[in-house]
């Protein structure tokens, strides 16, 4: 009897310390979990979703949720910060605000054995039920269509154990009523909660319909789980810890209402459910009131609820087409986090082609007058689709001919007047446009168009040949001019005579005038020699190609040497060539750096380098082997070829 008795105390005792522990994690657990907050000491951040659809305008959707799993609301655009990854330079965020953006529920209702127990006078199948009709009604208040629920009732561990599986839906008066049959269902004793857990991750991280498993990813994801705890298929450790870990990679919180009071090892399954996932844990059995039981249900569905509420941010990043990252921090009161944020730019540099002139066109000077106008016409296009305003830069084989900065890209274009006096040539012209994006900061190139310029040479007038008349004709006609012809010749004819006479007296005197008219002009050449710096190796050469003194080489002797018509203004002289100015080109060489340059200061009918005009009055670097054009004469310029000097 009195081991009996013994029995007895030692029973009551221990009753008295596990309803003590329940007490206190029920206690723990109506406050916030200390556990989940105590790592990082504030809120954790989530990046539901990132919008590219209007890139470089982009769209975060994100959730800040407490450590007690309740959403974080009221934060603004101080609380945010967005940081460029690949060189931590800020990227400002335009706006913040709080959106009802919904939330994705599964409901798991462990049924198995709940059918034998009660709490508050009534079967647990039926407080399952009622309590989560009130969750469905308190989600039904706020849900505007945008929430998702699914549903998960588990009878057993037989062949039927799943006797409701519901994807998330978003007909929720669909979920009320299925819910309604719970207390008729036939439930078995032995329990499956791992395997119903299962299906609700499954359910909402790897849903096999994209449209739901879109909408999911942008929502808050949530299991509901009423249970007593017992699993009777699996061990509890390895296959909760199983469910933890996929839960946390997906994001899932787990809200745990314990049904009817079972051993420390169910309640170990509930708590640790809940509170490592952010979630919530709430004992619903006849050992707490049922007016605090209901009180701790509304709490945690009003956490629930909370959830829903989101936050939009938006930027503006301007990047090239590809992938890039970034880093989002929240910054509160209770601490920090970070998410990474990963967002897609659809933005290509524009194309540039040319519609006008096309390839291989020929252009034709056919009169005195230069060539017709050139009508130049550029097509700028957009991969990305986002038009905008591009400037685009024409060049006729390779030099700028001119700008236009907003569209339509259209240029007309003089060419320069070509001299068509000596012969019939043609020439090439390349044409090239180039597109500047200052949006992306990028240059795109057409490819060029060749093109042709066929200048004729200036007909020469017939010559028509007539019959000669005879000599007693052309005397009659011309008997004057006869007259003056023999006149001439007898006079001619005297100072002949008279030169000979005159040779042979002063033959001795002629010698000596001779000598010193000899001496006289090598005297003059050394002085011109000296003056054009012939007498020293020049420092460059012009070659004439082509005019009236082709083949004819032609020293650059000092720095600065002037090239014209006129002897008396220039060092190198170009004779017999008219359309040369007196004065017609300067070429200099700096001495610092040996570069030459070339200078016309307004001639009548300019200077030309490799085709292109020389610009007036703008001294224009000179290359090795250009080819230069004044009039009718070409000439190539070379540096430090050797010349023939004059004999001193």
């Amino acid at each position: 009897m009195i081991k009996k008795n013994v029995g007895i105390i030692k029973l009551n005792w221990l009753r008295v310390l596990a309803i003590a522990a329940l007490g206190t994690l029920i206690l723990g657990a109506a406050l916030p979990p200390r556990a989940a907050g105590a790592q990082t000491g504030g809120p954790t951040l989530e990046v539901k979703q990132v919008d590219n659809t209007r890139a470089p305008e982009y769209t975060i959707t994100a959730s800040v949720v407490w450590p007690d799993g309740s959403a974080a609301t009221g934060l603004t655009q101080q609380n945010f910060t967005l940081t460029n990854l690949a060189d931590n330079s800020p990227i400002p965020i335009s706006s913040v605000e709080s959106d009802n953006a919904g939330v994705g529920v599964v409901i798991v209702a462990d049924l198995a054995g709940l059918n034998n127990t009660r709490d508050y006078n009534v079967v647990n199948t039926e407080n399952v039920r009622r309590v989560a009709q009130q969750f469905m009604q308190a989600l039904a208040a706020n849900s505007a269509g945008k929430d998702y629920v699914g549903l998960v009732v588990t009878t057993g561990t037989g062949d039927n154990k799943f006797a409701e599986l519901i994807p998330p839906t978003t007909d929720l008066d669909g979920i009320k009523a299925r819910l309604e049959a719970i207390p008729q269902l036939p439930v078995e004793r032995t329990s499956a909660l791992f395997d119903g857990l299962n299906q609700a991750v499954n359910l909402l991280a790897r849903n096999p319909d994209v449209a739901i498993r879109d909408a999911l990813a942008q929502r808050r994801k949530i299991i509901l789980l009423f249970s007593d705890g017992a699993d009777n298929k699996f061990s509890d450790e390895g296959i909760r810890g199983d469910i933890l870990r996929r839960a946390n990679e997906a994001s899932i919180s787990i809200f745990a209402v314990q049904v009817n009071q079972r051993s420390p090892r169910e309640f170990t399954n509930m708590s640790a459910l809940a509170a490592q996932t952010n979630g919530g844990y709430v004992l619903l059995d006849s050992s707490v009131p049922l007016q605090q039981a209901e009180e701790q249900l509304r709490a945690m569905y009003n956490r629930i609820d909370s959830q829903r509420s989101q936050y939009i941010l938006r930027f503006t990043s301007i990047k090239p087409a590809g992938e890039h990252s970034a880093r989002l921090t929240v910054n509160t009161q209770l601490g920090s986090d970070t998410a990474e944020v990963r967002f897609a730019s659809t933005l290509r540099a524009p194309t540039v082609k040319l519609l006008a002139p096309q390839e291989g066109t020929t252009f034709f000077q056919e009169t005195a007058e230069p060539a017709p106008p050139i009508t130049i016409v550029a097509q700028v296009e957009f991969p990305d689709g986002r038009v905008r305003d591009v400037s685009v830069e024409f060049f006729a084989n390779g030099t700028s001919i001119g700008r236009v900065d907003a569209p339509p890209y259209e240029l007309v274009w003089q060419p320069p007047k070509e001299d068509r006096s000596v012969v019939t040539k043609t020439l090439p012209y390349a044409f090239q446009a180039v597109a500047t994006d200052s949006y992306l900061e990028t240059t795109s190139n057409s490819p060029s168009v060749r093109t042709t310029l066929q200048v004729a040479s200036v007909p020469a007038v017939p010559f028509v040949p007539t019959e000669a008349p005879s000599f007693d004709q052309w005397l009659r006609q011309n008997t004057a001019l006869a007259a003056s012809l023999c006149g001439l010749a007898i006079i001619t004819l005297g100072l002949i005579v008279a030169l000979i006479i005159m040779n042979r007296r002063y033959s001795d005197q002629f010698a000596v005038l001779r000598a010193n008219m000899s001496k006289s002009v090598q005297s003059g050449i050394r002085m011109v020699t000296q003056r054009l710096g012939l007498n020293r190796q020049p420092i460059a050469e012009l070659k004439v190609v082509s005019g009236p003194m082709t083949g004819a080489s032609l020293p650059v002797g000092s720095d600065t040497v002037w090239v014209g018509r006129d002897p008396s203004q220039c060092e190198v002289v170009l004779m017999s060539d008219p359309y040369v100015s007196s004065r017609h080109f300067q070429i200099t060489r700096d001495p610092v750096t040996q570069q030459f340059y070339i200078l016309d200061e307004g001639t009548a009918n300019g200077t030309r380098v490799n085709r292109m005009p020389l610009p007036i009055k703008t001294r224009t670097p000179l290359p090795e082997d250009a080819e230069i054009e004044v009039g009718m004469t070409k000439l190539i310029f070379q540096q430090g070829r050797k010349t023939q000097r004059l004999n001193s």
